[in-house]
C-alpha cells in the first residue's frame, strides 16, 4: 500500500517550482531546481493520485522500475530510457508505480528557457507536446545521466564565486540536449510510427487541453481539424476506444477536480472559469460524471 504525506490544502493538487524547489535536494538556483542520485515518488508530499497541475517545465528520466501515468488524460507506460516532458499546465497523474520506480529530473521555470535560442528555431509546444514521452536508447540516457551527475557536482561547489552562473549555464547545455533528442526523434507509440488515426488523436488531444474551457461541442473541435463531426468521432473512437465526448467530459471533470482541490475558488467561480451558464449547471454536470457534487468531492 502506497502512502503519502499530505501538503497544505492550498498547494494541494498543483506541483510548482517553488513546491519542489523545497523538497529537492538540489536548490538555491533561480528558477531551477534539480534530483540528486536519483528521485522517489515517496520522497515528496504531492498526492500523486489526484490530478496536479504542472507549473513549469520537466524533464524526467526514468532509470529504473516501471509506472503507468495519466498525462492530460492520456495513459503512458514509463519503463527505464524514457524521457518524459511536462509543460506548463499539464495535468499529471501517476496510476500506479513499482516499488523500485526512481527517475532523474530536472524542474525548471518558463522563463529560464524562453532565451534559448533553440526555442525560436522550433516550437517547443508543438514538437516537444506531441510526444510527451520518448524512448531513447540506453547510450543517450547514460549521457544525460552523466552531464546530470556533473551539473549536480559543479552546483555542489560551495563558495565558489560563480557557482551560480557555471549551473545555470550547464543546465543550458542539458536542456539542448534533451530538445536535439525530440527534434532528431519521430513520434512514436509502442515502438512504431504513429497512425493517421493516432496522428488525429493527438491533434485533438492538443486542442482540447488549449479550448476545453471555452468549448465542448464536437462540431468546435471538427472545425479546427477541417473535419466533420462524425468523421472525427469516428476516428477518436477508433484510436483511443473512447468518445469525442468522453474526452471533453474527462478533460472537464479532470480540471475542475484540479481546481476544488488546489484553490480556494468557490464552486460558482470554478463554473465561470470553465464557462458553464451557472454554478447548479456545473454542480449537475460535475455530479453525473463523478456521482458527487463539487462540494463533496473537495471535503472528500
Amino acid at each position: 500500500m502506497i502512502t503519502y504525506r499530505i501538503m497544505e490544502k492550498e498547494k494541494y493538487g498543483r506541483i510548482s517550482l517553488e513546491d519542489v524547489s523545497r523538497q529537492a535536494p538540489i536548490t538555491g538556483v533561480e528558477n531551477f531546481t534539480l534530483s540528486d542520485n536519483g528521485a522517489k515518488i515517496e520522497d515528496y508530499t504531492f498526492d500523486f493520485q489526484h490530478p496536479n497541475m504542472i507549473e513549469g517545465i520537466a524533464f524526467a528520466i526514468c532509470i529504473q522500475g516501471t509506472a503507468r501515468v495519466k498525462i492530460n488524460l492520456q495513459e503512458y507506460h514509463i519503463e527505464p530510457n524514457t524521457i518524459v516532458t511536462l509543460l506548463p499546465n499539464y495535468l499529471l497523474e501517476i496510476c500506479d508505480h513499482s516499488d523500485n520506480w526512481l527517475v532523474e529530473f530536472i524542474f525548471i521555470s518558463f522563463d529560464f528557457v524562453s532565451d534559448l535560442k533553440l526555442i525560436a528555431e522550433i516550437d517547443l509546444f508543438d514538437k516537444v507536446g506531441k510526444i510527451t514521452c520518448l524512448k531513447i536508447k540506453e547510450e543517450e540516457m547514460l549521457n544525460l545521466l552523466d552531464f546530470h551527475a556533473f551539473i549536480v557536482k559543479k552546483y555542489k561547489r560551495e563558495n565558489h564565486l560563480y557557482r551560480e552562473e557555471i549551473t545555470k549555464n550547464l543546465l543550458h547545455t542539458l536542456v539542448y540536449e534533451v530538445l536535439q533528442l525530440f527534434t532528431s526523434s519521430e513520434i512514436i507509440a509502442d515502438g512504431k510510427a504513429l497512425t493517421r488515426s493516432e496522428k488525429l488523436l493527438t491533434n485533438f488531444i492538443g486542442l482540447l487541453f488549449q479550448f476545453h474551457r471555452q468549448e465542448r461541442s464536437i462540431q468546435f473541435y471538427a472545425d479546427k481539424m477541417f473535419l466533420t463531426p462524425k468523421y472525427l468521432s469516428k476516428v477518436i473512437r477508433k484510436a483511443s476506444g473512447k468518445s469525442v465526448s468522453q474526452w471533453i467530459d474527462e478533460m472537464v471533470i479532470m480540471e475542475a477536480k484540479a481546481m476544488l482541490k488546489s484553490s480556494n475558488l468557490t464552486v460558482l467561480q470554478i463554473s465561470e472559469k470553465l464557462n458553464f451558464p451557472n454554478a447548479s449547471f456545473f454542480g449537475s454536470y460535475f455530479r453525473k460524471r463523478t456521482g458527487m457534487s463539487p462540494i463533496q468531492y473537495r471535503e472528500s
